[in-house]
């Protein structure tokens, strides 16, 4: 008698977590959905949030469904700002980082030759089309976005973070190759520490 008390108290016990469980799981999906989060961003979310690398989210946008800021390296005192958004009418979403062309640099560009950062950017587009990555150019306003989008069927952690990496990449080599330019127009001179050291944390998206 005493083991079927014990063993229906067990059973009890266990009824309670489990639906203790069930009523968390329940809040928190009514939460996110009170929040306007979809499945699909809870769990990029998630992902980022892991890695170390989720900022802030992106100002509320009619023509996106969510957005949010990337620090990418996780832990660098300088990480470059990247963004993941989702458009609306589209089921993809988007890894994307923007940068601003100093002044200073454009103009050590145009020094020698006008057309110095218009050849910069054949470069530019040439590397975009070798490494299957989408980009916009403002060659007026002497900035470029670089995109890698993914589709959910093709989603899941290791694909959201090889994207980021791709882009990050990308961005990279091209601040490697505008130093190489801005040195050539200099004539061979040596690299100062503000050529090296741009600053890519103020870049805003545009489309």
């Amino acid at each position: 008698m005493t083991f079927c008390l014990n063993f229906d108290f067990a059973l009890k016990k266990d009824f309670f977590s489990f639906s203790h469980i069930c009523e968390k799981f329940l809040l928190v999906n009514h939460l996110n959905h009170c929040m306007g989060r979809s499945e699909l961003e809870e769990k990029i979310r998630d992902w980022a949030i892991d890695e170390g690398i989720l900022g802030k989210p992106l100002p509320s946008n009619p023509k996106v469904n969510f957005g949010y800021e990337l620090n990418f390296p996780p832990n660098s005192p300088k990480p470059m700002r990247l963004m993941v958004i989702q458009p609306k009418g589209t089921k993809a979403i988007s890894i994307q980082i923007a940068t601003q062309i100093a002044k200073q640099h454009v103009e050590e560009l145009h020094k020698s030759d006008p057309q110095g950062l218009m050849k910069f950017f054949v470069v530019f587009k040439r590397y975009m089309l070798m490494q299957n990555l989408l980009y916009n150019v403002d060659a007026k306003n002497a900035r470029y976005v670089i995109l890698e989008n993914i589709y959910p069927d093709g989603l899941n952690e290791n694909m959201f973070y090889q994207a980021i990496r791709k882009v990050f990449n990308a961005n990279v080599f091209m601040n490697m190759q505008l130093v190489e330019f801005i040195t050539r127009k200099r004539g061979g001179g040596n690299i100062s520490r503000s050529d090296t050291d741009l600053d890519f944390s103020a870049g805003t998206m545009f489309t």
